[in-house]
């Protein structure tokens, strides 16, 4: 008989065994914050569209710079440019002595080269200039707060794929210890059949429990793999890595109010929104100044004078002034896009902030509910315990059926997975808050200060 107990258990510890063969490095959970942070390639492209807000912010200041130009040219003309003096003064030519007449001049050669700087400055473009870079500034602040957006959106998954692989592996050495307990079962059902002090049907019931057991420890090796390979898969690693930080004690109910003035005022996607509607209406305010003159500085300067002409300058400056009078009415149809925008961004932006206070209170409500459940199972542990005690004393003395014991190991496993999902849930749905309300930066000392406290009492 304790060949069989030994053998099963052991069958048991290999199959836990076997679901942490291919595991990596340890890493605690904020180890864990700062990998996703290095290597996400989520996280990179948010980078990158936030490099090219502010690239289109230092053009749209450029704007205000002068643009200086160097140009060479090289030209041959099919002739020689000459003029004759009886071209100039009609008549003149038979004044003039036979050994002078008739008299030409080369004005520009077949080829020639000129080598000249130019220089353009904005005066006044009717405002356009200081909308493109306010509009600019906005859209690098959109940037902004997208990528914090989207950190705070990785940090609340990686709270749920981080811990729900610790769950998964608690909830392999859970079914395991099950697995463990119905064996030991097993072995005296069989030997008070054997004695006869049980009918064969216990002892059947007591083969079917651990099979089921046994499928479920199947089941949930499978799921920790899984758990393992999404963690991998967020944080670009090879191999799963193994979580060193267990889930921390459940927090503590924040107050809701609380939660949503700091989602008004904080929220990424919010703040995003917010820039996006400086962006539309910096926009119109730049098309707007397409109904305004525009006035411009010149200046250019020959660098090279061997080939000019008598009637080319060496250098020139000067000003320059466009209106547009009438275009065929483009520009009220432009001004009327960038408006149509902007109100699309604003209804956006009222439609977001009803639904960011609807996320912080579903989530609110969330972590109230595992909180009710967690002291559910909390209250219940004890006495699942005490009652897998009895039963199996009992059914050593005869007083209790097979089924007893196996309901009995059965309800204690429930127990303790319910507890542990119910703590994994509060922490979703605080990782949740913390990332609607701009705050999910403060989970690993939030997490890191619940454990202190849990191991303080401990002690």
């Amino acid at each position: 008989m304790k060949a069989i107990r030994s053998s099963l258990i052991s069958a048991a510890v290999l199959v836990v065994a076997s679901g942490l063969a291919h595991a990596g490095e340890r890493m605690s959970f904020a180890d864990a914050m700062a990998r996703l942070e290095s290597s996400s390639h989520v996280l990179e492209a948010a980078r990158f569209e936030l490099a090219q807000a502010r690239a289109e912010l230092d053009q749209a200041r450029g704007r205000r710079l002068p643009t200086v130009n160097l140009e060479g040219r090289a030209t041959r003309l099919d002739s020689p440019l000459d003029v004759g003096v009886a071209d100039l003064l009609p008549g003149l030519d038979g004044l003039l002595p036979p050994g002078l007449g008739p008299i030409r001049y080369e004005i520009q050669s077949e080829q020639f080269y000129n080598l000249a700087v130019e220089a353009r400055l904005p005066l006044y473009t009717g405002g356009r200039i200081t909308a493109g870079i306010t509009a600019g500034q906005a859209g690098a602040e959109a940037g902004e707060a997208a990528l914090a957006a989207t950190r705070a959106q990785l940090h609340e998954l990686l709270v749920q794929r981080y811990f729900g692989l610790v769950l998964a592996e608690q909830a392999v050495e859970v079914r395991a210890a099950t697995v463990a307990g119905l064996s030991r079962h097993l072995e005296d059902a069989t030997r008070l059949e054997e004695e006869g002090l049980i009918a064969r049907a216990e002892r059947l019931r007591a083969n079917v429990a651990l099979a089921e057991a046994e499928r479920e420890l199947q089941s949930a090796q499978e799921r920790s793999v899984l758990a393992g390979a999404a963690l991998a898969a967020l944080l670009a690693v090879s191999d799963p890595p193994r979580p060193s930080t267990p889930i921390p004690p459940a927090p503590a109910s924040p107050a809701l109010a609380e939660f949503i003035e700091q989602a008004q005022r904080a929220n990424p996607t919010l703040a995003e929104l917010r820039s996006r509607q400086a962006q539309a209406d910096a926009a119109v305010q730049a098309e707007r100044g397409n109904f305004l003159p525009t006035l411009g500085a010149f200046g250019r300067r020959e660098l090279y004078t061997g080939d000019l002409t008598l009637l080319d300058p060496d250098w020139a400056v000067g000003l320059v002034a466009q209106w547009t009078l009438f275009d065929g009415f483009q520009r009220r149809a432009k001004v009327d896009q960038a408006a149509a925008r902007s109100d699309r961004v604003a209804a956006l932006r009222a439609d977001a902030e009803r639904q960011i206070e609807l996320l912080v209170r579903q989530r609110h409500e969330q972590l109230i509910t595992a909180l009710a459940r967690l002291d559910s199972f909390s209250a219940t542990r004890e006495l699942a315990e005490e009652s897998l005690r009895v039963q199996q004393r009992a059914f050593e003395e005869g007083l209790a059926s097979s089924l007893d014991v196996i309901d009995a190991e059965l309800a204690l496993s429930r127990v303790r997975l319910g507890e542990l999902d119910a703590r994994l849930q509060a922490w979703s749905a605080l990782a949740g808050l913390y990332a609607a309300s701009g705050q999910s930066a403060q989970l690993p000392e939030r997490i890191e200060a619940r454990l202190l406290v849990a191991n303080t009492l401990a002690d």
